[in-house]
């Protein structure tokens, strides 16, 4: 409509001979909806919305003359709406415009904005709702962690150990110290094996004793102490559940006391002490494999323990593992060895996958789980799979894994290798 026809159209509208001298709510509707089939500037050659209040002077609901155009044009869309009429032009929250929409298909569209907007609120309620989960997590984290900073305090120091020999540790031989498979919590009384708390503290206190004195008498300067983990019992097997002395909680506690003892007293061994841990399998917060996650692992307070334990200590903690449940070590002469626990890894593949994973070659792995002391060599590499402190247990009995109790100590001086098999077959 151009603004001729518009100005014809209310021409033709005599409101001279009426008494009121006014448009009828019909007529304002139809002028309405000729403005609004006019583009921008011919509406604003009119005076735009607030000229045409001027012009009809309608009146709002108390009966008053509007003096907003904006008020009189919803008046007109909501008419529009009421008479299953669209406005031309109108954008739709998708962009579109509706000039050749019916009233049906508009509110098909309008029914699939609805219905998008309340997935992408199911979304936001999820997300929020996660978020959550992640600050109460680690509200709780940080609980625990204050929880155990404050029972640190309340436990008698540890007796100070000082390393005795004279070599620096920087040119000397290094050791590595496998300690795995404590699990501490079970109790084991048959015709093949015996274990309990007091024995676990027999046998490692043997462990400690034999692998300083090795340690001295070839001159170790550095000794990477490898916690590879399953200290604890934990939940994951039925059976390992019926085998249980005490709570996983429990666990926890007295296994990171019974490592810090250890680790306290290995600073005989070296004048140089480094700790490395990794996550592992029986410590996992739950039962289920499938339904677990390697970041939830109550394993992970053990370290968190032992730093505020032997704070006061030259022990020197490394957190620069290659993830939670890969770790590093760089030796001097430049050979490299990765670790793990080895529930996720095998002795006839781990040289390719930790090759591919690292990016360089390695030369040692060392690796626990298996409760069984081995050593393979492919062309040069060798892999290192530690005892156990624990022996066989009933989980080990059922696959009929015999095997005594003892833990590896290695000992490096420019390419050889010294393995000493430490054993803690004692009750």
């Amino acid at each position: 409509m151009t603004v001729k026809e518009f100005w014809a159209l209310v021409d033709a509208i005599n409101i001279d001979d009426r008494d009121d001298g006014r448009f009828t709510e019909d007529e304002m509707y139809t002028i309405g909806n000729a403005f609004i089939e006019m583009n921008n500037s011919q509406k604003r050659e009119i005076g735009g919305w607030d000229g045409l209040v001027s012009l009809l002077k309608p009146l709002d609901k108390d009966g008053a003359v509007m003096t907003k155009g904006d008020t009189f044009r919803q008046w007109i869309k909501n008419r529009r709406y009421a008479n299953d009429q669209m406005v031309h032009n109108e954008r739709m929250l998708s962009g579109q415009t509706i000039d050749t929409l019916t009233f049906d298909e508009f509110k098909e569209q309008t029914e699939q904005i609805k219905q998008d907007l309340y997935k992408q609120q199911v979304k936001t309620r999820d997300s929020l709702n996660a978020y959550r989960r992640v600050l109460r997590t680690a509200a709780r984290a940080e609980d625990l962690y204050d929880l155990i900073r404050e029972s640190v305090v309340d436990i008698s120091t540890l007796p100070e150990v000082t390393y005795q020999g004279s070599n620096s540790g920087e040119d000397s031989s290094e050791a590595v110290l496998m300690l795995s498979d404590f699990h501490i919590g079970v109790k084991i009384d048959n015709y093949y094996n015996k274990y309990n708390v007091t024995i676990a503290r027999k046998r490692i206190k043997k462990l400690v004793h034999d692998a300083i004195g090795y340690c001295q008498a070839n001159k170790v300067g550095t000794l990477y102490v490898l916690g590879l983990g399953d200290f604890c019992q934990g939940i994951i097997h039925t059976s390992a559940r019926l085998e249980q002395e005490m709570d996983v909680v429990k666990q926890v506690m007295l296994a990171s006391e019974i490592l810090a003892e250890a680790l306290n007293d290995l600073q005989a061994a070296a004048p140089i002490v480094k700790y490395y841990s990794v996550t592992d399998n029986h410590t996992r917060a739950v039962a289920s494999l499938h339904e677990s996650m390697e970041s939830e692992n109550l394993g992970k307070l053990i370290p968190f323990y032992l730093k505020e334990r032997l704070r006061d200590t030259k022990i020197q903690f490394m957190d620069d593992n290659l993830d939670q449940e890969i770790g590093m070590i760089e030796f001097h002469n430049g050979k490299v060895g990765v670790f793990s626990h080895g529930h996720h890894d095998n002795m006839d593949t781990i040289f390719q996958n930790m090759t591919a994973y690292v990016g360089r070659i390695i030369h040692y792995a060392f690796i626990a789980h298996y409760h069984c002391e081995k050593m393979k060599t492919f062309q040069g590499f060798k892999v290192f799979v530690n005892g156990s402190v624990v022996g066989t247990e009933q989980y080990a009995f059922s696959k009929r894994q015999f095997g005594k109790p003892c833990q590896t100590l290695l000992i490096f001086d420019q390419d050889n290798v010294l393995d000493f098999s430490i054993g803690l077959d004692i009750v």
